[in-house]
């Protein structure tokens, strides 16, 4: 049974810019850059020594005290993400019956962080002083699980983690379940904690991590003609979905409607993407035929553009596969030239940066813009944001293994 329009009604966020999604929203709107010399730890071995960490422990006290002696770290953020946007929609969870509850998230590292360090201590110290619930900790579906008891949801809970796509597909899982009636409210989104020697490691060995460690501040540059790698960072974003009319019955100050969505695969390996972009305009045909909508109805596209040259051309050439002689009419912008990249988490930030781009109607800036590449040419936002009336904004996430998805959203 179709039960109706999604919206989304509340915005958690922790991550590299602070808590709260007003926070976010500033950053992103004035440039306030979120990457700083790694202090996770000590990254001096490696090329790259930047990331977007989380410095502001703020969250921690939204947490049970217990979480933070026997969660993870992806856990804790998670956590207190799924409070925040519990808080922002002015949402308790008994509104609605535990089966009618859910939490549909996205992550593709998990808790490996944690993994490597418990490593480290079986090798040096031996078994007996490895922590023993890190086996159930570390595996990508525990925040989930803790966020489910969290809020005593009894309804599906489901943790994508297809790479970077992963919470994009998880906001559209659980929109699909809102659609059929299975369920009434559920907390969608990702979750990331991936800055660890493992990760940096082979993420150096592979050079898709940027070295401009003298100016963290402009070392992601999305689209531009210098951009010369990723720069990792860490966080958790988590939305309530619920339908139009339980949001409005309550009163509830709805972002945007989720209309429709799309997902492929390029099908030629880890590290192999479609030259045509044919693969991946595919999927954002679907999303505009199920959102009912044609090209020159996208008025913004809250872009996965991560500063990796092969990542942002992908971008640029896909759209311009899609969206044909209409391309230009696409303004279009990434949010990691402030935040970094938080990999299977980025789909749920660029969601809600789009949520909030359509209810200031400003478009946010792409920061450290200054040379476009050639290969990147489209309808960029400059440094500076765009004020714009936005009636539909297209979410893009490419991942490894080319995983494509989309998602689009409409101005409630």
């Amino acid at each position: 049974m179709d039960s109706g329009r999604v919206v989304i009604s509340g915005i958690g966020i922790v991550g590299p810019t602070g808590c709260g999604a007003q926070r976010f929203w500033q950053s992103l709107r004035d440039v306030v850059p979120a990457v700083s010399p790694v202090a996770r730890f000590d990254a001096s071995a490696y090329t790259c020594r930047i990331a977007g960490e989380v410095r502001d422990t703020e969250y921690e006290q939204v947490l049970d005290p217990r979480k933070l002696r026997t969660a993870t770290l992806a856990g804790r953020l998670a956590l207190a993400a799924a409070e925040y946007a519990l808080r922002d929609a002015r949402l308790s969870p008994e509104s609605y019956s535990p089966e009618e509850r859910s939490v549909i998230l996205g992550t593709a590292l998990g808790g490996m962080r944690e993994g490597e360090q418990q490593f480290g201590i079986l090798l040096e110290r031996g078994a007996r002083r490895v922590n023993p619930f890190i086996a159930t900790a570390v595996p990508n579906h525990a925040p989930g699980v803790e966020v489910a008891a969290h809020i005593g949801a009894q309804g599906p809970q489901h943790t994508f983690t297809s790479g970077c796509p992963s919470s994009l597909q998880a906001i559209s899982h659980g929109a699909s379940l809102l659609r059929a009636g299975e369920v009434s409210m559920c907390l969608v989104g990702g979750f990331e904690t991936p800055l660890c020697h493992l990760v940096f490691a082979g993420l150096t060995r592979t050079q898709e991590l940027s070295t401009l460690n003298d100016t963290p501040e402009t070392a992601s540059r999305p689209f531009d003609r210098d951009h010369a790698g990723m720069v990792l960072s860490e966080g958790a974003c988590i939305l309530v979905l619920e339908t139009e009319a339980n949001a409005r019955r309550r009163g509830a100050r709805i972002y945007a409607t989720v209309l429709g969505s799309g997902t492929s695969c390029d099908a030629r390996g880890m590290y192999g993407m479609d030259p045509s972009g044919e693969t991946a305009a595919r999927a954002l045909r679907s999303a505009l035929t199920r959102s009912n909508l044609g090209p020159t109805d996208i008025d913004f596209v809250s872009a996965h553009a991560n500063s990796l040259p092969s990542f942002d051309r992908k971008e640029a050439l896909v759209l311009r596969q899609a969206f044909g002689e209409q391309v230009g009419c696409l303004a279009v912008s990434s949010i990691k030239g402030v935040m970094g990249h938080p990999f299977g988490a980025a789909g749920a930030f660029q969601t809600a940066a789009a949520c909030l781009a359509i209810e200031h109607g400003l478009l946010p800036p792409n920061a450290n813009l200054e040379n476009v590449d050639p290969e990147c040419s489209l309808n960029l936002v400059g440094p500076e944001p765009r004020a714009a009336e936005i009636r539909h904004a297209l979410v893009t996430s490419y991942g490894y293994g080319g995983v494509n998805a989309c998602l689009v959203l409409g101005r409630p």
